[in-house]
């Protein structure tokens, strides 16, 4: 069961990895911006930070409730939300304009928080502890977050990088213009597939 819930985060870490809004064309930008593949690697840490306090703030007011009222009733309301969240997204034309790309490590890290929090990142992971027990005490669910959590960053971190080091040294942003995937969609049909399991799993 576990292997399990380990191969589901890391595999929504690699997918959040992919995503070229949770921070690897911030990474590239800022290496072609400072001439520095050196900058690749050192703007992964403030992405890493916003990202996972994002996760974070999610799974703690999910938590929070889940203490509070009966566990069936908050599946329900975060599996809504979800469906909702994606159902959004999913007829919403609005785009992120990439027309501001020089940003420092702070801008990286708010920017990094807004858009985990804006794209469900955070409710991406409730399905995969959705399974747990409404009697856990606040130290066991911290416990049993962290490797999860690790599993996920980990993932989301060597692939991002990756991602961004290959775009930088043989791609560059002029091939981004024209390959350009809408991650909008893809992020839609996960949420609302992310909710449907809630209710029904």
């Amino acid at each position: 069961m576990m292997e399990h819930s380990l191969i589901f985060f890391v595999s929504l870490g690699i997918y959040h990895g992919i995503n070229p809004g949770m921070g690897w064309l911030f990474s590239v930008s800022i290496a072609m911006q400072k001439e520095s593949t050196q900058k690749i690697f050192t703007s992964q840490i403030p992405i890493a930070i916003g990202h996972l306090l994002s996760l974070i703030v999610t799974l703690i007011l999910f938590e929070a409730l889940k203490n509070i009222v009966p566990l069936h009733y908050t599946k329900v309301f975060f599996a809504s939300i979800l469906i909702l969240f994606g159902a959004y997204k999913l007829f919403d034309r609005a785009h992120m304009k990439w027309v501001k790309m020089n940003v420092g490590n702070l801008d990286l890290l708010i920017w990094s928080f807004l858009m985990a929090s804006s794209h469900g990142a955070g409710l991406m992971l409730i399905p995969g502890f959705s399974t747990h027990t409404n009697h856990h005490t606040a130290l066991h669910i911290f416990k049993s977050g962290i490797l999860p959590l690790a599993a996920h960053m980990v993932g989301m971190i060597i692939i991002s990088t990756t991602i961004a080091f290959f775009v930088y040294k043989v791609i560059g942003l002029k091939i981004l213009r024209t390959a350009w995937v809408n991650f909008d969609y893809l992020w839609s049909y996960a949420l609302i597939i992310g909710g449907l399991f809630i209710l029904f799993a």
